[in-house]
């Protein structure tokens, strides 16, 4: 009986000492533009979604016969480019409703090609 609890607590020691080996990590450098584009990019798609939210921009997506669920599926499927570049060119539109409709639309065919590229 003796031998047997010596060799069960010496095939416990040898698993809580292999256990306690750690594996070895691997790090790597994270650069301040993947750090800063993983920040802005919900900012950027939440900005695009209020633009479609917007009531003339859904009557002008009627107007197009775009759905206004297929144009938010397709703000979510753009990259992070390609919203980031959406939403400044939507914050360096003029503000007060004086966004032509040929803006919104030059807008949405741009998101359009965009996705249907990719």
């Amino acid at each position: 009986m003796k031998i047997f609890a010596k060799t069960l607590g010496l095939v416990f020691l040898i698993l809580c000492l292999g256990a306690a080996l750690q594996m070895p990590a691997h790090a790597q450098m994270i650069g301040t533009a993947e750090v800063l584009a993983a920040q802005t990019d919900p900012a950027d798609r939440d900005a695009l979604r209020q633009f479609l939210d917007r009531h003339d921009v859904a009557e002008q997506l009627q107007a197009m016969d775009v759905p206004a669920v297929e144009a938010r599926k397709r703000v979510d499927a753009l990259t992070p480019a390609e919203a980031a570049s959406l939403a400044q060119r939507i914050d360096a539109l003029p503000a007060g409703g004086a966004l032509s409709g040929s803006d919104v639309i030059i807008i949405l065919l741009v998101a359009i090609l965009v996705v249907l590229i990719l």
